[in-house]
């Protein structure tokens, strides 16, 4: 009898599982493009806007929850571009994107959608890209699919633009290791 009074106790006292401190480092490889958008002149004739034929990334995150659903993210990524040049300009071109912000995962279950924001900068260079340094904006989400407690793989994509002339889109597969947890 007294087991059965103790069991309303203990369910009532019983903390759920929680990612509090948890720690999660990701890298990445996929495709990637990016946008620059036309200019009219004085005189009103408009250059068109320029786009790659083809380009790759490579990024790195890591996060760190501070709750069971929402953390805080830091990330960088680099993306080489081929194509959609002038005839007077090189063929290649890169960009760099750095940025810090927020995770939000909808779910702890086996397939975790999440979305993530941050505020940072991108750095572009060579080829029709021309080169900058401007403030952006990254948003984007993704689907980890948890192969153990420890790791995880999934898909991820990115939008990066703000304040500068040029737009930088990412998808890519992801691979991630956690620790912390608990």
């Amino acid at each position: 009898m007294r087991s059965v009074l103790a069991l309303p106790l203990l369910v009532a006292t019983a903390g759920s599982a929680r990612a509090d401190g948890e720690k999660a480092a990701s890298v990445s490889v996929g495709w990637a493009t990016f946008s620059v958008p036309g200019v009219t002149s004085m005189s009103g004739t408009a250059t068109p806007g320029v786009s790659p034929d083809v380009g790759g990334t490579v990024s790195a995150m890591y996060e760190h929850m501070i709750g069971s659903d929402l953390g805080l993210r830091a990330e960088g990524a680099f993306g080489v571009f081929y194509g959609g040049q002038a005839e007077d300009q090189a063929a290649t071109s890169y960009a760099g994107v750095a940025d810090a912000g927020i995770v939000f995962r909808f779910d702890v279950l086996k397939y975790v959608p999440y979305a993530f924001g941050g505020l940072g900068v991108v750095k572009t260079w060579g080829g029709p890209i021309g080169s900058d340094l401007a403030p952006v904006l990254a948003v984007g989400g993704g689907l980890d699919i948890l192969a153990s407690r420890q790791h995880s793989y999934g898909f991820e994509l990115r939008i990066a633009s703000f304040g500068g002339d040029v737009t930088v889109f990412t998808l890519g597969v992801r691979g991630t290791t956690r620790w912390g947890y608990f």
